[in-house]
């Protein structure tokens, strides 16, 4: 066959730029042509670029040999070559390829003489050229060996073979079976697998894929409105135990499980501390161990705004550090809170007799708190409320800490001012004043939202009812010292710009909270109007609001012996029949004054044992001698020591001048 008639069309494989294709190559290339860099100057490149636009080689006395740059038409001839060469190299191929086919057709030609149908066949194997030389059937062979397979090995090999495919078989049996048992052990397992995820789901957890991780499981225990610390780590995975369990990978909550701790130290004795529960072993259900990831996570949270809020009360004796707060109550009194891991159950010190100021019942109103700070967050979020730029709450701590020295100062301040209520009711019944009285109220306020009777879900509801409830607490007292003096005071919580309780006190009854008792409301107006006025408008008004309760109570005292003194110069004018009996302030504090320089001054104090006692001081001059002379007589609470006068007796003997004295 020709070259012409060939099937093939060879071209020569396209060649690339020669060019460096990085600044890598370039260097390399730069290296090992020219020996760096600093064998290269310009005036040396530039005398190449010269040499090559005329057609001439520069040689490099540096390199191993000498080579010369192809013109292009040598490379076109080359090429040429090579291609002529590749073609004849197929041709001869295929000639060989020819003449190989043309003998095992002539070969095999002969066994089909005998068979007129199958010499057409043999003819057409054949090539032209040699079905014109030679006729078929010329070639003839014969075997030079006669085979040496006997029957018996024939049935041996068949055996042999038929025993290696049932072995086959019984390996594909042994496979299926084992991948059958297999199958139904994961299937076990996968039910264990999802019973436990579809326990989880039908108790509220949010089951979900990981953020990271689509083909995984997780669980999502934490809360929408945490800390972003806590929020993004608050989903933990649930991946399968070799046994079928799920095991809970907590990440950055860890394996162990907290609380926050209150312990109350008297003189560096515990007198009182909230109880840790028993930690959920590792082999517990898996909500179970959901929960108490979820318990763990909001008391580390909890711990965290506590840390945060405690670095800003160093004024109210707030002192914190790594492992734990301390809150100074008094020089002898300290509570501590701290974060502690869960072990046995441990409930030594734990006292709950007084529950209003337990450790304990702060364990629990301080979990209330920060829900509360979580539902604030939810409603500034979901509602359309939005704040100045300067007022954002991002970077706020909740108000935690401060809520609970608010309290305790709302139960102490409320109960010190009750008990000298309490001490001067009796002081003064004492004294001979039988109209004292007093009665206090302490008890939250009812907010109007609750008031309705549904029993319908509100999450704003719910929201106003625990504000309500931390930072609403409010108590009345009433104080009756004379029937035309009455006192009222009420005590509420403060949580800004300071925290504790301050009290304001009125000389009329406050109008009833939220609109309820408006009927009793108008009522005590109108009896405002007719009743006589109260004394104490004139000599001694209130202030708006009394800080704590020392300070109310000093007020109390003044009022108290204003009332009375106004009370006594009445009643000594209509017995002693003088109107020279007069009430007067005067240098030494607020008395009755009488003809001969007669005067009774009044004091309501507390004594050293902490004993309140009411004194009053007369002196007047006698008659005889003119000396002035002077008198004191004293009611206490606590001790049975008056004398058989009454205070009104006493100063209208004293004006009255009477011998007794």
């Amino acid at each position: 066959m020709s070259s012409s008639s060939s099937p093939f069309s060879l071209r020569p494989w396209p060649t690339g730029d020669k060019k460096p294709k990085n600044l890598s190559e370039f260097i390399t290339r730069v290296n090992a042509e020219r020996g760096g860099f600093r064998n290269m100057t310009e005036a040396k490149l530039r005398e190449e670029i010269a040499a090559e636009e005329n057609g001439q080689i520069e040689v490099d006395q540096s390199s191993d040999g000498e080579e010369e740059e192809e013109t292009d038409d040598d490379k076109q001839k080359n090429v040429m070559a090579a291609r002529e060469e590749f073609l004849r190299n197929l041709e001869s191929a295929h000639q060989s390829a020819m003449l190989g086919l043309d003998f095992v057709s002539l070969l095999a030609s002969r066994n089909k003489l005998h068979e007129p149908e199958k010499q057409a066949e043999a003819k057409a194997s054949l090539s032209p050229a040699l079905r014109e030389l030679v006729p078929i059937g010329t070639l003839g062979g014969s075997k030079v060996n006669a085979p040496t397979a006997s029957e018996a090995r024939k049935q041996d090999e068949i055996a042999i073979a038929t025993g290696w495919r049932l072995k086959g078989i019984n390996n594909m049996v042994d496979s299926i079976v084992a991948a059958a048992e297999k199958l139904e052990k994961e299937m076990e397992l996968e039910a264990k697998y999802w019973a436990d995820i579809l326990a989880v789901s039908e108790n509220g957890w949010a089951v979900c894929a990981l953020p990271n991780e689509p083909h995984t499981l997780g669980v999502r225990f934490g809360f929408a409105e945490s800390a972003p610390e806590f929020r993004n780590s608050s989903i933990a995975p649930l991946r399968r135990n070799d046994d079928g369990t799920v095991r809970l990978d907590l990440g950055r909550i860890g394996g162990g499980s907290q609380r926050i701790r209150i312990t109350l130290k008297k003189n560096g004795e515990i007198v009182d501390q909230s109880p840790l529960p028993r930690r959920t072993p590792d082999d517990a259900p898996l909500q179970d161990r959901v929960l108490e990831a979820r318990n763990t996570a909001f008391h580390q949270e909890l711990w965290y705004e506590i840390s945060r809020e405690a670095r800003g009360l160093l004024s109210s004796d707030v002192y914190s550090n790594s492992s734990s707060i301390t809150w100074k109550q008094d020089s002898e009194t300290q509570m501590i809170f701290t974060l502690e891991d869960l072990g046995e159950p441990d409930s030594t010190y734990e006292n709950i007799s007084n529950i209003q100021c337990s450790c304990t019942f702060y364990y629990v109103y301080m979990q209330l708190l920060l829900f509360q700070g979580h539902r604030q967050s939810y409603n500034r979020r979901t509602t359309m409320t939005q704040l100045a730029p300067n007022r954002g709450t991002s970077n706020q701590s909740y108000v935690i800490i401060r809520a609970v020295i608010a309290n305790h100062e709302y139960f102490k301040d409320g109960k010190v001012f009750s008990s000298f209520l309490e001490d001067l009711v009796f002081t003064l019944k004492r004294a001979g004043i039988p109209t004292a009285t007093c009665k206090s109220i302490s008890q939250p306020l009812v907010p109007t939202i609750l008031q309705a009777s549904s029993t319908r879900r509100n999450t704003k509801s719910e929201l106003t009812f625990i504000n309500h409830l931390v930072g609403r607490l409010e108590s009345q007292f009433e104080l009756t010292i004379t029937p035309e003096a009455r006192l009222f005071a009420r005590g509420a919580i403060m949580l800004m710009p300071h925290c504790g309780m301050v009290f304001r006190v009125s000389l009329t009854p406050f109008p009833p909270q939220n609109g309820v008792g408006e009927n009793n409301a108008s009522t005590s107006a109108e009896n405002k109007d007719k009743g006589p006025p109260n004394p104490l408008e004139l000599t001694y008004p209130p202030h708006d609001q009394y800080p704590n309760a020392k300070e109310t109570i000093f007020y109390v005292r003044q009022a108290a012996t204003r009332a009375l003194l106004q009370k006594l110069t009445e009643e000594a004018r209509d017995k002693a029949h003088n109107d020279d009996i007069e009430f007067s302030e005067t240098i030494r504090g607020p008395g009755v004054t009488g003809s001969d320089d007669r005067e009774v001054h009044l004091d309501i104090t507390e004594e050293a044992d902490g004993q309140l006692a009411l004194s009053i001081e007369a002196q007047w001059q006698s008659k005889a001698d003119k000396n002035i002379t002077s008198r004191r007589w004293t009611w206490r609470a606590g001790y049975d020591d008056a004398e058989g006068d009454s205070i009104t007796d006493i100063v209208v003997k004293v004006m009255q001048g009477h011998p007794s004295l």
